[in-house]
């Protein structure tokens, strides 16, 4: 047996299915893994107060959120990074002034525009976890930046008049934008993040501050987000659904989603 193990898994696209629930054996694989002394934690873009309840009720060790602007370990804070307010500022201007949906992830939740809550659907998630509706806060003067910002996620103009490398060139030197996973198949979304942070630096101060080499860390997701922890982990898992660019960095590309992917590949590596 896999001496014990850190497992940093995305949400999307590798726990959740495409039907946006956790497969059977993906729920027994995990728990399988915990009780082997394996530490499993969820390393997500979504803000920590957007996590679907029934995957905090799986029993994650920790929680990396926000695409590794923060972490918790049992309970504690430990990773909580802030987008500079120069560019949230120069990133709500943008977004303004081309008429595109957005959202700021903060600590009190998400803070979206109406075309963001519409274009996205998050109104389907409310209607079946009603309780995530205190995470979510609507921009009430799209005029005004937020403060204490961790990351942004955005939807270029339905017209076509942008794309994410467009809106990657203008907004250099402020934040990093990639590709946005709300849509995987779709280039119509992006993220924002904090320069030189991403899930692949907080992997690193998690297996630091535990005191885990790296080579006993795996990390598994389908995602642009997911590239840096892919790469940096001891050994790197790329879904089969997953992008062209994660799943050639990756050690180990599991089967698709749909198909079991990611019981798959605990199953192969922690055994």
């Amino acid at each position: 047996m896999r001496k014990p193990t850190l497992v940093f898994i995305d949400i999307d696209g590798t726990l959740l299915d495409s039907s946006h629930r956790i497969p059977d054996s993906a729920r027994e694989e995990c728990c399988r893994a915990q009780r082997a002394g394996h530490r499993l934690f969820i390393c997500s873009g979504r803000a920590a107060l957007d996590i679907d309840p029934p995957v905090l009720e799986l029993g994650f060790d920790g929680i990396v959120s926000d695409g590794g602007a923060c972490a918790e370990l049992d309970g504690e804070t430990v990773i909580d990074e802030r987008m500079p307010d120069e560019s949230v500022r120069m990133a709500t201007s943008f977004f303004n002034t081309h008429g595109m949906p957005y959202a700021w992830h903060c600590p009190d939740g998400m803070h979206a525009t109406v075309q963001y809550l519409y274009r996205s659907g998050i109104g389907k998630k409310l209607l079946r976890y009603p309780r995530m509706h205190d995470g979510l806060h609507a921009i009430a003067d799209p005029s005004v930046p937020l403060q204490a910002v961790r990351k942004g996620t955005f939807y270029i103009p339905e017209d076509g008049s942008l794309t994410v490398k467009d809106v990657r060139r203008e907004l250099a030197g402020y934040a990093t934008i990639i590709h946005g996973s709300l849509n995987a198949a779709s280039n119509d979304n992006g993220e924002i993040l904090i320069p030189g942070v991403n899930k692949g630096t907080a992997l690193v101060q998690v297996a630091q501050r535990l005191g885990v080499p790296l080579s006993d860390t795996i990390a598994i997701g389908d995602s642009d987000n997911d590239l840096e922890m892919i790469q940096d982990a001891g050994i790197g898992v790329a879904m089969g659904n997953g992008t062209a660019s994660v799943k050639a960095v990756a050690d180990m590309v599991a089967p698709n989603v749909n198909n079991d992917g990611l019981a798959a590949a605990l199953r192969q590596l922690l055994r």
